[in-house]
């Protein structure tokens, strides 16, 4: 998985990627994410595994604002190849169930998509 593939996956699922980036509250973004499709999810697994990685850089603040159970669902969930590969394969209930654990820090982790500096 590079940076390139992702990036058209990206570009293929912008306008629910801008929904989620948008979202005014935790619940908006879970609702986002649920009503998503499995394949839109499955970019969102892809672009938190580059930014777990470092691959895609987000301001150092952002990646701050993650709480001790965020960076351990990254670590067990995202950061490795291997992770991220079962994860993809998993049901729906389980992907929806580790992505909603960063919906309180969706527009953080999103911003470095919709803002160029």
């Amino acid at each position: 998985m590079d940076q390139e593939s992702v990036k058209a996956l990206l570009l293929r699922d912008k306008g629910f990627l801008k929904s989620l980036y948008e979202s005014s509250s935790t619940l908006s973004a879970n609702n986002t994410l649920t009503s998503a499709s499995d394949v839109k999810l499955n970019t969102l697994i892809k672009f938190i595994h580059l930014v777990a990685n470092g691959e895609i850089k987000i301001k150092k603040n952002h990646y701050d604002a993650l709480n001790k159970k965020q960076m351990k669902t990254i670590e067990r969930h995202l950061e490795s190849k291997t992770a991220v590969k079962r994860l993809l394969k998993e049901e729906r209930q389980e992907k929806l169930k580790v992505l909603k654990r960063f919906s309180p820090v969706a527009h953080q982790l999103l911003y470095t998509l919709f803002n160029q500096n």
